[in-house]
């Protein structure tokens, strides 16, 4: 049986798959298939994987039974009863130690628990507390992001690093055989650029503070953690579509488009057609369209001549979401402004190989914790070195709304 690992790798290819031109019905139903019994294979692992934990635990809970950290002293009424505790352990904290959240394990299982605990444990309303770290859960604001990241190319090359660009200098011609006997051919020379990359400081410090540390829960701790990456993530792809270039990224709206698409005041079947005829020949194939999710859903109410939409959503493999305009992709970013806030014209809206963009990272992201001395915060700190261009512009359209 293939480990966790190998199915995850094995269900990013079958993703890949799917996406690649060209593939039929047949292929997509095997594909789907595959994914289905790859699922069923992950979750049968992680039944098996729990099963054995929950055995461990009861093996430890056994164990954690027999000692005795607390002296049970019987008052008038024998049914109920009050702990004396060694040191100076708090209810909150007898509830969130090891040896409790063990026992209330064998609780759940068996519905027997020792004396000690069942001392602290037992109220009028319930058999048994739940352990506080069952509850150790941080409601966060959710935010999207990370559908930029993954399309754009990235390179890992010291500051100063140069990306040769070119272009054909100018058209062939036809002769005859009589001028090129005699005159030759005229030797053009070919036109080189560059785009050179330096290495912009990306930061992200979160202080824990030593009360905080010590008196709230465990996961706020792990939260914080998550919030540093996610954080250089949001600023890194914020930077992708609209950097200034100055001490960050340059960004895809900075860039000089090669045409500028201006919609109609009321969008039509129209506007679909002038975007797709701006896109080059050269660059249709891998062009997406990247606008806010509100505004796609703007263009899926245009409909063509038929009555048909131009817009559709669809669901991949993965669950998550298809968009799709005129067969164009689409990808959609909170860092484009919605069409119906936009002003008169603002780019709504673009379409672009976004493997043309770059993303040189001089120094990859790390994490570091330390404890700042003089206030005993617990400080997280990410840096990394990071800069990017549009290397080829070529392609670029922007879409603009008109009032």
């Amino acid at each position: 049986m293939k480990t966790l690992k190998e199915i995850e790798k094995r269900k990013k290819e079958i993703l890949k798959e799917s996406e690649a031109e060209g593939v039929d019905i047949e292929k997509l139903n095997a594909l789907n298939k595959e994914m289905d019994e790859l699922n069923a294979a992950a979750e049968e692992l992680r039944k098996k994987a729990a099963e054995e934990a929950e055995q461990r635990a009861a093996i430890a809970a056994k164990v954690g039974a027999e000692k005795t950290p607390y002296i049970v002293i019987q008052q008038e009424e024998p049914k109920k009863a009050v702990v004396e505790q060694r040191g100076t352990m708090t209810l909150d904290k007898q509830l969130d130690s090891v040896e409790y959240r063990s026992a209330f394990m064998n609780f759940a299982r068996t519905g027997q628990m020792a004396e000690e605990f069942r001392a602290v444990a037992m109220t009028s309303g319930n058999s048994a507390v739940i352990p506080s770290t069952v509850l150790n859960q941080i409601v966060e604001k959710l935010e999207s992001y990370g559908n930029i990241l993954p399309l754009v190319s990235r390179m890992s090359y010291p500051a100063g690093v140069s990306v040769p660009t070119s272009e054909l200098a100018s058209l062939a011609v036809w002769t005859t055989e009589n001028a090129l006997a005699t005159t030759g051919v005229a030797v053009d020379g070919k036109t080189t650029g560059s785009v050179t990359f330096a290495a912009y400081p990306l930061v992200k410090a979160i202080g824990l503070s030593f009360v905080a540390r010590v008196q709230t829960l465990s996961a706020f701790e792990a939260a914080v953690a998550n919030n540093v990456s996610a954080a250089m993530g949001k600023a890194l792809e914020a930077a992708i579509i609209d950097g200034t270039g100055s001490g960050q990224p340059t960004g895809i709206l900075r860039a000089t488009p090669a045409k500028t698409v201006t919609l109609n005041k009321t969008l039509d079947y129209s506007d679909i057609i002038k975007v797709k005829k701006a896109i080059p020949a050269a660059y249709r194939t891998g062009a997406v369209l990247v606008m806010n999710e509100s505004t796609f859903y703007t263009f899926l109410a245009i409909t063509d001549k038929q009555g048909q939409p131009i817009a559709r959503v669809s669901v991949g493999l993965n669950g998550e979401p298809l968009y799709e305009i005129y067969g164009t992709r689409v990808v959609v970013t909170d860092w484009m402004k919605d069409y119906d806030a936009a002003a008169k014209n603002d780019t709504v809206a673009f379409a672009v190989q976004l493997d043309r963009y770059i993303i040189n990272t001089a120094y990859d992201i790390d994490m570091v914790t330390y404890i700042d001395n003089a206030t005993r915060n617990k400080v997280y700190q990410s840096v990394s070195l990071v800069d990017g261009k549009l290397v080829d512009a070529n392609g670029l359209v922007f879409i603009n709304k008109d009032m």
